[in-house]
């Protein structure tokens, strides 16, 4: 049995065919097949922090920016609007958290936050009722009101509870947001 040989020029033009065919069909339906990569952004969330108003009688919105993902846990998040809370006001409002206090830790239990404070928060607290309070639900507010999955948070100083910051008002149970603090209501 004798075989046939093909002529180098027609392997040469089908392949040559192939490949051009290719080329229009790439150009027609290449994005439909292979799409562009989306370029990545960084994700964010909007957060409001709650800070003292200008009259020092009720609490204020300052929005914030935080990172958001999946990679980042909700105690990882919490800390961050704590720590921004600390900071204080980027405007006019007033700061509610003492000079000089530090977040030690945010842990997550069911639907209760535990934010663990330095001393400096009870110790630098310049007191009063009405200071202690907007102390007091800047955080909570500023904790359960951003992330729906906590519904109280259970403010610590140096890892245990206190009955008071500065002698007013009770803090040894989880607190629940109180939107009466917030000016307009929030």
């Amino acid at each position: 049995m004798a075989k046939k040989k093909g002529s180098p020029w027609t392997i040469i033009i089908v392949a040559l065919l192939t490949f051009i065919a290719g080329i229009i069909f790439m150009a027609w339906y290449g994005e439909k097949l292979l799409p562009p990569p989306v370029p990545k952004k960084a994700a964010v969330r909007e957060l409001k922090l709650f800070f003292s108003d200008v009259e020092g009688k009720s609490l204020d919105t300052e929005r914030r920016r935080i990172k958001k993902g999946p990679a980042r846990g909700l105690e990882a998040k919490v800390k961050e609007a704590v720590e921004a809370l600390i900071e204080g006001p980027e405007s006019a409002l007033t700061p509610t958290i003492p000079e000089g206090t530090r977040l030690l830790s945010v842990k997550i239990r069911g639907t209760t936050a535990y934010v663990n404070f330095s001393s400096a928060l009870s110790d630098n607290h310049p007191g009063g009722s009405s200071g202690e309070l907007q102390t007091i639900y800047s955080i909570v507010n500023t904790v359960a009101l951003n992330f729906p999955e906590i519904e109280a948070v259970q403010i610590l100083v140096d890892g245990g509870k206190k009955d008071t910051l500065a002698g007013h008002i009770r803090i040894d149970f989880p607190l629940v947001p109180n939107k009466n603090m917030i000016k307009g209501k929030g």
